[in-house]
């Protein structure tokens, strides 16, 4: 095992634990690398922030703000400004919360760089048809779930934007990651989130033309649901990013790491049944909330054990 509790390892495979529901984060982790999925969905490790998973979050919260009709003056204020600053109220927002985060992570949130980088990413979302001329954009942040029977599979997930567009009846989802419209030509066939969102579109908004056929899709949504909830640490070593060409880069590239290669020790919240509540990298994250019965331990995770440096063990039975 790779969680460790002093000298002693500890199973964390629980036979017991509720089922699991598909999403597309899940899905593109399981797809990209096993190992990755293991200790994000299994071990729940907590891990190291970066700065660009930090701006989309707040790009994210101004996207939600400024769609609502009650917040268009703001709209109209950053997009003549040509600046976040225009607005006074949404610039007193973002920095409120990569303050915030510059605290919490030890990461240059509101330097210089990453004011301008944020400055951009809001601008070019902004300018990208925000409202969407000649449509209506229905329950932003909209949540689905989706039951299927045959074949079976659970999924869930969150549609920032959906605009429904009554006069020929087709909708176009709108993801904020990337400030673009995600479902079209190639990538419906190859992006198994536009794949994902577009079905969970014609499910939702039942009269409305879907962009795509969805022959295989959901017999592969059953595949990897049945995966998800029998999946084990023996599992998580079956497809590492590391051994796939087109996936490789996830383990290391320019500054960015993953941030399960590399042994480290975090701490980890137990009530008195000895039950792991809340995980967290700083103990100091975890003493303000504690409760009485709590008591906080020190773990260590390894690392990959595709990363591994060879033991010279290892290395000698190699040539035995």
């Amino acid at each position: 095992m790779h969680v460790q509790r002093g000298n002693t390892y500890m199973e964390k495979t629980n036979k017991n634990v509720k089922e699991r529901v598909l999403s597309a984060s899940r899905l593109k982790t399981l797809e990209t690398c096993s190992w990755s999925y293991w200790c994000n969905y299994h071990l729940k490790l907590p891990q190291k922030q970066n700065e660009g998973a930090l701006r989309g979050t707040v790009c994210h919260l101004v996207f939600e703000m400024l769609i609502k009709k009650k917040h268009k003056k703001h709209f109209t204020l950053i997009t003549r400004g040509d600046n976040i600053e225009a607005s006074a109220a949404v610039f007193r927002l973002i920095m409120k919360h990569l303050s915030q985060m510059e605290e919490s992570f030890d990461l240059p949130m509101t330097n210089e760089d990453n004011m301008k980088l944020m400055n951009d990413m809001i601008l070019v979302g902004l300018r990208c048809d925000f409202f969407g001329r000649g449509g209506k954009v229905d329950s932003p942040e909209h949540e689905f779930l989706i039951k299927n029977e045959n074949p079976p599979y659970k999924i869930r997930g969150f549609i920032d934007k959906p605009i429904l567009y009554k006069k020929n009846k087709q909708i176009k989802i709108v993801d904020y990651k990337s400030s673009k419209y995600k479902f079209r030509g190639e990538e419906l066939h190859s992006n198994i989130q536009a794949m994902v969102y577009t079905l969970a579109s014609k499910k939702e908004w039942k009269g409305y033309k879907p962009t795509i056929e969805f022959d295989g899709l959901e017999y592969y949504l059953s595949h990897a649901f049945g995966v998800i909830n029998n999946f084990t640490e023996e599992t998580a070593t079956t497809n590492y990013a590391a051994d796939t060409k087109k996936n490789s880069w996830l383990c290391k590239i320019g500054k960015w790491r993953c941030p399960y290669i590399d042994p480290y020790d975090y701490f980890v919240v137990v009530n008195k049944k000895g039950e792991e509540i809340k995980k967290a990298l700083k103990k100091k994250d975890l003493q303000k909330n504690l409760k009485k019965g709590e008591k906080i331990e020190t773990r260590s995770y390894e690392g990959c054990p595709r990363h591994k440096p060879m033991s010279a063990d290892n290395i000698l039975d190699m040539f035995a």
